[in-house]
């Protein structure tokens, strides 16, 4: 099974993410580019979701066609859930889906938190909304593939 870690330097928080059985071959891609660091944020109408706008793929270039990827709307998406937003070429969005959300647009589900991590996620996902709406500090995310 595909095994990588997201971790939140700034916070000192960290959670293993794991394959979640589709769109593998996408995950494969993702996981060719890490090392991966950009700024996190956080969905401000859909739900509780942290949004990475900006994830850039220099590594692998994202060459598989929408129509040979498998969809999930987030809101039927378990908790845990880490899915791409358009990914195409050296770009895409990343979503992680950390609590309830109304979300029903159509996302390629890649991954998942590991369930043990789930509550450090939760955290992780407060804490960033608290910066979207309050203290605007600037909180990085890095994607990295570790021994597992």
């Amino acid at each position: 099974m595909l095994h990588f870690t997201m971790r939140w330097p700034g916070l000192g928080l960290s959670v293993a993410c794991e394959s979640c059985g589709e769109n593998e071959e996408a995950l494969r891609i993702f996981m060719d580019n890490m090392p991966i660091k950009t700024v996190q944020g956080h969905e401000m109408v859909g739900g509780w979701m942290l949004r990475d706008r900006s994830v850039v793929m220099n590594q692998r270039f994202f060459d598989i066609p929408a129509s040979k990827l498998s969809l999930e709307t987030m809101k039927d998406a378990p908790v845990g859930r880490i899915s791409m937003l358009f990914p195409q070429g050296r770009m895409t969005e990343l979503l992680v889906k950390y609590d309830n959300c109304d979300d029903f647009r159509s996302y390629v589900p890649v991954a998942k938190v590991a369930e043990q991590d789930l509550e450090t996620l939760k955290e992780a996902g407060r804490l960033q909304w608290r910066s979207a709406t309050r203290s605007k500090e600037v909180i990085a995310v890095e994607f990295v593939v570790e021994d597992h």
